[in-house]
């Protein structure tokens, strides 16, 4: 009895063990085809919307981007709340998405919201107010920050391998502009003057609190433009990488079922000799 109730114990364990084994990485994938999704639904969103309509969309956006003052507070203080209240209707559309950034490198793919909000943070990038939208032109620094160390989701965890001369882009409406990293900078959280207009430049900056899980610091990835590809749909690599997504959880689900159907089975086997050696006992004392 001892002996089979320590077994039983033993397989629980590991099934405990292979959920521990499978969940980091099954999770991180979940959030991936998530975030492939929204980027779905953005693209058909702005699929329905007229040219004349984009172009409202966008000159609403460059006008705000000419009336900023070129200044900007820590990207995480209570600060950073205190914006127009016409922010959020600039480049609003039904699901709040501004856009889409994409790092190829490090297989990011995110959907871009107004503030930084902890709703915005928990589920996707963040573009902060009071820098520009990220719409392209010259005087503009648009500063995009997510998350690095979030539990259960992989935002900006990697952006430390980013180099110079990597690139990433972001989409509006059906504008894919690309920036080339030009710099990279870790500064304590009160400095921002990195994150200011740099005349002349049409820039986009990355933020994320380093380093991994202490954030006593931040992160800065600047990139600078240097060509523009219209895109109105998802690129095939895209819907490769969603679905290999799909064939690792199947893979991860077979797994698991494996365990599952091995542990019934060596306790029913259990069972059935305790049934017929408990049949042979009574045989034996009839």
């Amino acid at each position: 009895m001892k002996k089979r109730v320590v077994l039983i114990i033993g397989l629980v364990l590991l099934c405990v063990a292979v959920l521990i084994f499978i969940y980091p990485t099954a999770s991180k994938l979940v959030n991936r085809i998530n975030d492939d999704s929204l980027a779905r639904q953005y693209n058909n969103q702005i699929s329905a919307i007229s040219t004349e309509e984009k172009e409202k969309y966008l000159s609403e956006a460059r006008k705000y981007n000419e009336n900023l003052n070129n200044t900007v507070a820590d990207v995480f203080s209570e600060d950073a709340f205190n914006v127009n209240p016409s922010y959020e209707d600039i480049l609003s559309f039904d699901n709040g998405q501004i856009g889409v950034i994409e790092i190829p490198k490090i297989n990011v793919k995110l959907p871009i919201y107004h503030g930084i909000s902890d709703d915005v943070l928990k589920i996707g990038a963040a573009h902060i107010a009071n820098t520009a939208f990220p719409v392209g032109g010259i005087n503009t620094n648009s500063v995009i920050s997510a998350h690095t160390a979030f539990p259960g989701k992989e935002f900006f965890d990697k952006l430390t391998e980013l180099e110079e001369g990597d690139t990433f882009s972001v989409t509006v409406l059906d504008n894919k502009l690309t920036y080339k990293v030009s710099d990279i900078y870790v500064v304590e959280p009160g400095d921002v003057s990195k994150l200011k207009i740099v005349p002349g430049k049409d820039l986009v900056t990355l933020v994320t609190c380093t380093p991994y899980a202490i954030n006593t610091h931040r992160l800065l990835v600047r990139g600078e433009r240097y060509t523009e590809i219209k895109s109105d749909v998802i690129d095939d690599e895209s819907i490769s990488s969603t679905n290999i997504c799909y064939l690792v959880l199947v893979v991860y689900a077979l797994l698991f079922l494996t365990v599952i159907v091995l542990i019934f089975t060596i306790i029913r086997k259990m069972h059935g000799k305790k049934v017929r050696e408990s049949l042979d006992d009574k045989k034996n004392k009839s």
